[in-house]
């Protein structure tokens, strides 16, 4: 299997971020009232990658409610 890097640019407020034991997890929303979520599990030695949704159209708050609801609780609390 080859490995391929993308890069992807979006401009998002940054919401919230979890840090875990396993993966630290960020939340950005877009003007267009769409979510993504920056997934890094580098400290345990895994990778990174930026969950984008589908056809990069970005997630929905109930994707975000539903996936990562830590994320949305963190972002509520600030």
């Amino acid at each position: 299997m080859e490995r391929h890097t993308v890069g992807y640019t979006f401009e998002g407020e940054k919401l919230s971020s979890v840090a875990g034991e396993h993966m630290d997890l960020t939340l950005y929303r877009t003007d267009q009232d769409t979510y993504f979520v920056y997934l890094d599990a580098r400290k345990v030695g895994g990778g990174a990658v930026l969950e984008v949704g589908e056809n990069p159209r970005g997630f929905s708050e109930h994707d975000i409610r539903d996936l990562w609801p830590e994320l949305w609780e963190a972002q509520s609390r600030q």
